[in-house]
């Protein structure tokens, strides 16, 4: 059965029925967004599934009905369940067990590059811009994206970076015809020690340098310590970050607004002493 994308690859469930339809319907001509409200049942409610696209709420019947036209397995119609949830969950406690729930549903990082598109690492800008695509409506006018960026990045090297995003199969025009991203994040995945990620991180750093050292009002913290720790104290520190960093994803996945900006968060914490040889 083909899967037309990959349920996976998200956690907002809007999103992937924008995806999913729009992938299905360049093969299959009855599965339009009128057509979906004929399968729901909703033969005189013409606009049931662009509401939902907008932010409808989902009764339980009618995830059962999606389930079925979209024709999950039992492990994907509880993870589309669980979507649901996190959508609509009315607490934080229920948004964060959902959350969790998910990742736990999910069968590893299908957000991983694999070792052949590391093409994306050779230049902090193809990050940039992928988040970029999601704050920005671009077409084929890619002047906006030169005028905003920072640091500046020349039309030439926007347009190679655009077209190697789509390359790899996470961006595409979208219905309206807007480059758009089709993955919510993008990770090195096993191959974070690799020499050309690392000088990836090293671009990143002098981003930071950059951002510190320039003029512009944008929003921006930064924010630097120098202590003295115990080893005991340094391993609760680093368990501190992970959990920041998940917690930061889920604020990010969690985040049903527009997005509007692009921000660039480095987190460093090494050693001011080497290790003694015994």
């Amino acid at each position: 059965m083909e899967k037309f994308v990959d349920i996976y690859q998200f956690t907002h469930f809007r999103k992937y029925l924008e995806e999913y339809q729009a992938a299905r319907a360049k093969t299959d001509p009855n599965f339009s967004r009128t057509g979906i409200c004929n399968m729901l049942g909703l033969p005189k409610t013409r606009s049931y599934f662009a509401d939902v696209l907008r932010g409808k709420k989902v009764s339980p019947r009618m995830v059962a009905k999606f389930i079925e036209i979209l024709e999950l397995d039992k492990k994907e119609a509880r993870y589309f369940e669980t979507m649901v949830e996190l959508d609509q969950a009315k607490s934080e406690a229920a948004r964060a067990n959902a959350m969790e729930a998910l990742l736990k549903f999910r069968p590893g990082d299908n957000n991983t590059l694999n070792s052949d598109a590391y093409e994306y690492y050779s230049h902090w800008y193809h990050s940039a811009i992928f988040a970029i695509l999601d704050a920005l409506d671009i077409q084929n006018d890619f002047t906006p994206i030169v005028k905003q960026i920072f640091p500046k990045v020349s039309l030439g090297k926007v347009k190679d970076s655009i077209d190697l995003l789509v390359r790899l199969g996470i961006v595409r025009k979208n219905e309206e015809g807007f480059y758009k991203p089709t993955k919510e994040s993008i990770s090195s995945g096993p191959y974070n020690n690799d020499q050309l990620v690392r000088q990836y991180q090293l671009q990143c750093f002098e981003l930071s340098k950059q951002a510190l050292l320039s003029s512009s009002k944008t929003p921006h913290v930064m924010s630097t310590m120098v202590f003295s720790i115990s080893s005991e104290a340094y391993k609760k520190l680093e368990e501190e970050m992970q959990n920041f960093k998940a917690k930061t994803r889920r604020i990010i996945s969690e985040d049903k607004a527009k997005a509007n900006s692009v921000y660039h968060m480095n987190l460093h914490l090494f050693s001011n002493l080497e290790k003694e040889e015994k």
